[in-house]
């Protein structure tokens, strides 16, 4: 009988166990589907907020930014991103009802770290955009060497935004930044010294004729 009681002894307490943390797995359950109501809400009220505003059509049509990612819909993907958001910023609450801490601390961290991963994709975008539309209106000058320049100018604006995603994700480049800067700045200005020269031979024969009129006004 004693022996009985020890072999069973070991499945009860798991079967206790069990009894014990059901009431917990169905509260983190009902946070969940709580969570996910509230966050399918908030995305839908700010993907309604950005379709009133018509923000893909003033952000990605007027910045002609649609030749770069297609017809890729910049608000749809906010409303995604709020979405999963929110639904994260339950996840500790429910991991806490069935006291998985490692997990919760786990989870808030994610939490904190969400919105900078956010933010970092906004300056991403938002540096293609301003690349292109920079790049573009170079080429519009139709200058010697504009799609040279355009080419650098869109080439920098690329790795300035690039340090910054890297560096609002955590990712520390602290060496690389500082040899990108110098070899950017070098670029720069051989371009700048290259397209003053450039200038100034094109503009010779004018500098001239403004001099001889005006020596002769005088």
């Amino acid at each position: 009988m004693a022996l009985l009681e020890e072999v069973a002894s070991p499945f009860m307490r798991l079967g206790y166990g069990v009894i014990d943390a059901v009431p917990g797995v169905i509260a983190a359950i009902l946070i969940l589907i709580v969570g996910y109501i509230v966050a399918w809400i908030a995305s839908r009220i700010v993907g309604g907020i950005l379709d009133k505003v018509r923000f893909d059509r003033w952000v990605l049509h007027k910045t002609n930014f649609t030749s770069v990612v297609g017809e890729f819909r910049l608000s749809h993907f906010l409303e995604v991103i709020t979405k999963w958001y929110v639904f994260i910023l339950f996840l500790p609450a429910a991991a806490n009802v069935i006291n998985l801490g490692a997990v919760q601390n786990f989870l808030l961290d994610v939490a904190m770290w969400i919105p900078q991963v956010i933010l970092a994709v906004v300056i991403g975008l938002l540096g293609l955009m301003a690349a292109d539309y920079v790049g573009a209106r170079i080429v519009e000058t139709r200058a010697k060497g504009a799609h040279v320049a355009s080419l650098v100018a869109r080439g920098s604006i690329w790795v300035f935004t690039a340090i910054i995603v890297l560096d609002q994700i955590g990712v520390k480049i602290d060496f690389a930044t500082n040899s990108l800067l110098i070899i950017l700045a070098g670029i720069m200005f051989g371009l700048a010294l290259t397209f003053g020269i450039g200038f100034g031979f094109a503009l010779k024969d004018d500098a001239k004729k403004i001099l001889s009129d005006f020596k002769r006004k005088l």
